[in-house]
């Protein structure tokens, strides 16, 4: 039972980890073509990623209740396409309404950033690239909707193709309209905000024709009736939606919180800081993959009223994403100048041998990291969010966030502090949703006993 179990997370996860590979491979790209562009555009792009990234990883959590709700009704009754139906299609309507004021949010942003007081030769040129960018918004909100659709169905790797092709694609259509070629002039970085908005539209329209043509999906009749919900219904999806929206935005806060600290230490801490936590978030992919597919799994025994079924997918795709992530330490700690290497050549310099020690720093929480990812999935499998949002509040802003402040700016460590502060977080967060995985899969089989 252990190994079929392990074998179908691991089928699930793969080519979700990849799916995750491949779009930050994306970002990576544009990062690497900008770069030999001009300083100004890669540093106008970083300013308009940041905001842009921290407002559609909350539209991620509501993507991500779909395979939630999804899998549960699906395991209560393998043949309720109604069921899976409507939670694609709240899904849909969800992340519509919030990637509409998304994108009208970055089309008017220049008053914010000139009042937290950016540069005004940067505010030129992140401007326009948020508003070329803010194309994509809902196209790749909606993205996320149908591949945890595809997931829940158990054949993520339409999603994995599809992306992978977009990498291809995002690389040849930015170079085109970021240089200028032939017949096209050198749009800079406004190119590469047209290129992403172009190929992410492009992968939609994809994944709709593939699940247009594919009898399996084709089933489900997605395209019916998608834009009409009921209040009831609406509610409860944000009931599971909202808590996983916050809860991202917590750890993804807390991160570009520390980001904002060590640029207060200095740009050497704030640079090595960035390389540093570049590789964590790679390598974090693989857990991620790992808890999505938890998500699935877990949804579909709950749903089946398997409490044992429960706890086996949790505990397995939980064991599984630790696993991977003492590697990931390993490597961290005993590799860490080779990695960093990659990134900068000079081996003497004071931002080398910062961003070595802050890898070193990343190592300590890999662990944790791969725990808190796979449990904070698992639980949503269950349909549990609003507690493990509480708990990530606490762990994230609460303890870490503090611990990070004092470590960092009252005692000598200053960048190292920052880092200390990080890695608590982690640690408590991940405690407490363990824990909390824990007592909810005891509670499902004692009700389950009690039932028979």
């Amino acid at each position: 039972m252990i190994l079929r179990e392990a074998r179908a997370t691991l089928v699930l996860a793969l080519p979700i980890a990849g799916t995750q590979l491949a779009q930050m491979a994306i970002h990576t790209t544009d990062v690497w073509l900008l770069s030999h562009y001009s300083e100004q555009a890669l540093g106008a792009a970083a300013l308009g990623v940041a905001i842009f990234s921290f407002l559609w990883i909350i539209g991620l959590g509501m993507a991500t209740a779909t395979p939630a709700l999804a899998a549960q009704a699906r395991g209560y009754d393998p043949n309720d396409r109604d069921g899976v139906r409507q939670a694609v299609h709240d899904g849909l309507i969800s992340t519509g309404l919030y990637g509409l004021i998304c994108t009208l949010l970055m089309i008017v942003i220049e008053p914010f950033l000139v009042l937290i007081g950016q540069p005004p030769e940067l505010v030129a040129l992140a401007v326009p690239f948020m508003q070329a960018i803010s194309g994509m918004f809902i196209t790749s909100l909606w993205f996320m909707v149908l591949r945890g659709f595809v997931s829940v169905l158990e054949r993520p790797r339409v999603a994995l193709v599809l992306t992978v092709i977009a990498l291809l694609l995002n690389a040849a259509v930015n170079y085109v309209l970021i240089f200028g070629f032939w017949i096209v002039p050198s749009l800079g970085v406004v190119g590469a905000g047209l290129g992403s908005s172009i190929v992410n539209l492009a992968i939609l329209l994809g994944i709709v024709w593939y699940i247009a043509r594919d009898p399996q999906f084709a089933s489900y009749q997605l395209s019916r009736g998608w834009w009409r919900t009921t209040p009831r219904r609406m509610t409860a999806f944000l009931r599971v939606a909202l808590p996983i929206s916050l809860a991202l935005g917590a750890e993804i806060g807390l991160f570009s919180a520390a980001a904002l600290l060590m640029g207060r230490l200095g740009a050497t801490d704030v640079a090595a800081h960035q390389i540093a936590l570049q590789w964590a978030a790679i390598a974090f992919m693989v857990p991620m993959g790992l808890g999505q597919a938890a998500t699935v799994r877990v949804g579909l025994a709950a749903g089946a009223r398997d409490a044992a079924g429960v706890a086996h997918a949790g505990w397995i795709a939980i064991a599984m994403g630790m696993s991977f992530m003492l590697c990931t330490a390993l490597i961290f700690g005993f590799a860490g100048a080779t990695l960093i290497g990659v990134f900068v050549a000079d081996r003497n310099s004071e931002v080398f041998l910062l961003a070595t020690t802050y890898l070193g720093m990343a190592a300590l929480f890999q662990l944790v990291d791969g725990a808190q990812g796979v449990a904070n999935g698992a639980l949503r499998g269950l349909k549990d969010t609003a507690t493990p949002m509480v708990m990530t509040l606490v762990g994230y802003w609460l303890i870490g966030f503090p611990i990070a402040i004092w470590f960092g700016f009252y005692t000598p460590l200053r960048g190292i502090g920052v880092w200390i502060g990080l890695v608590v977080g982690l640690a408590v967060v991940a405690a407490l949703l363990l824990w909390r995985f824990a007592r909810q899969s005891h509670r499902l089989r004692r009700m389950q006993e009690r039932a028979a």
